[in-house]
C-alpha cells in the first residue's frame, strides 16, 4: 500500500492536521500496517519498510531522576531490517517454538498525532497502541504502550516505516514471550 498522490504535495505542518487528505494517509498506513500483522502477513510488512529502518523496545523503569539526565537504554530488542527479516523468517518455519501455534494477535492503533519530521520527506508520528494476544492455552495477554514512529515518503514507493520506538506501560513485561511485532 503506497500514499495517494495528494500525499505528495505535503507543504507544512497544518498538511498533517487530522481531517485532512494527508493525516488519512498516514493513519490508513498504520492500519493497513495492523492488519499485516495480525494475517501473519509478515513479508507484506517488511515491504514497508525502509533499508535503514531502526526498530527498538527500551526496557521501561520506573525511577526518579535529576533534571537534564537522560535516560541509560537497555531495550528487549533493538533491530534493522536484516534482524528483523531474521525473525521474519524464522517465525514463518516449524523452529520458532515461542510461535509454535502462532499467536493469533489483534493491533488496536489510537490517538494518532502527525507532525512534520526533520527531513523534508519525513513525519513523525505518535500514536498508542494495544496489542491482544493469545496463543494455545497459554491464556490472553495485553500490551498497551505507545509508539514513536518516523514515516518516509518518496514519491516511487510512497510511506514507509523509518524507525519506531516502541514504549510499552508495564514495566515487567508478563508476557510469556516477545515474538510478536508491534
Amino acid at each position: 500500500m503506497t500514499a495517494s498522490s495528494s500525499a505528495t504535495a505535503v507543504a507544512s505542518a497544518a498538511d498533517c492536521s487530522p481531517g485532512t487528505s494527508f493525516y488519512g494517509d498516514i493513519v490508513e498506513f498504520l492500519y493497513h500496517e495492523a492488519e499485516l500483522l495480525d494475517a501473519y502477513r509478515f513479508d507484506e510488512w517488511l515491504a514497508l519498510l525502509v533499508d535503514d529502518i531502526h526498530y527498538v523496545m527500551p526496557v521501561r523503569t520506573t525511577q526518579f531522576r535529576a533534571a537534564g539526565e537522560g535516560f541509560h537504554e537497555v531495550a528487549f530488542f533493538d533491530e534493522n531490517l536484516v534482524s528483523l527479516r531474521t525473525r521474519v523468517q524464522r517465525l514463518q518455519t516449524e523452529f520458532a517454538w515461542a510461535e509454535t501455534p502462532p499467536s493469533r494477535t489483534r493491533h488496536f492503533v489510537t490517538n494518532v498525532l502527525v507532525e512534520a519530521g526533520e527531513a523534508a520527506n519525513e513525519f513523525a508520528v505518535r500514536s498508542n497502541f494495544m496489542i491482544t494476544r493469545t496463543r494455545a492455552d497459554h491464556g490472553h495477554q495485553m500490551f498497551i504502550g505507545r509508539r514513536e514512529d518516523v514515516l518516509r515518503r518518496d514519491e516511487a514507493n510512497g510511506l514507509k516505516l523509518a524507525r519506531r520506538r516502541i514504549l510499552v506501560d508495564e514495566t515487567v513485561i508478563t508476557g510469556t514471550n516477545l515474538s510478536i511485532l508491534f
